[in-house]
């Protein structure tokens, strides 16, 4: 006679088993799901630095992209996460007035996410080449996770922007 269905014993070793493989498996998830968040943010950053700097050598004319918490104007802080704007200069006094144009704005990153940059340089100024003159700007992302996870997006003097593995959370 076959004996059908299994014994108490090879339950409890296979429930075992998913245990142990679940305890391994959900913290490289959460990890798998904040490094793609982070990835995500950094790119559209990116894309926006990208375009401000295309747009400033196709028009001639003078491209800031600064923080922004409205979407209308640009903070007086440096904090990146709550949104950002990319808009036409015109009168070149690196202050969003009335008759510069937005050209593209980002709304607020995902709670669980900061992007600082330092506090004596809040915002980004391609001129009419597609450089950005002054030092060199770092917007470092931060989580939960602390600087071991953190990133930073470094914007050098000739305008393009490159990640670095690396940074300080405060």
């Amino acid at each position: 006679m076959k004996q059908q269905g299994m014994t108490l014993i090879e339950i409890m070793f296979v429930l075992l088993l998913i245990s142990i493989l679940s305890g391994y498996a959900i913290p490289e998830y959460r990890n798998l799901k904040l490094n793609q968040s982070m990835t995500q943010h950094i790119n559209q950053l990116i894309g926006g630095l990208n375009y401000a700097r295309n747009q400033s050598i196709i028009r001639t004319e003078q491209i800031i992209v600064c923080p922004s918490n409205d979407l209308q104007n640009c903070s007086n802080d440096s904090n990146w996460h709550q949104g950002w704007m990319v808009f036409i200069d015109q009168n070149m006094d690196r202050v969003f007035n009335t008759g510069d144009e937005i050209l593209t704005s980002e709304n607020t990153m995902t709670s669980k996410l900061t992007a600082t940059s330092s506090t004596y340089r809040k915002l980004i100024r391609y001129d009419r080449m597609g450089s950005s003159p002054g030092t060199n700007i770092t917007i470092t992302f931060c989580d939960s996770r602390g600087s071991e996870y953190a990133k930073a997006i470094v914007i050098n003097n000739i305008g393009r922007p490159r990640v670095r593995q690396s940074g300080t959370c405060s």
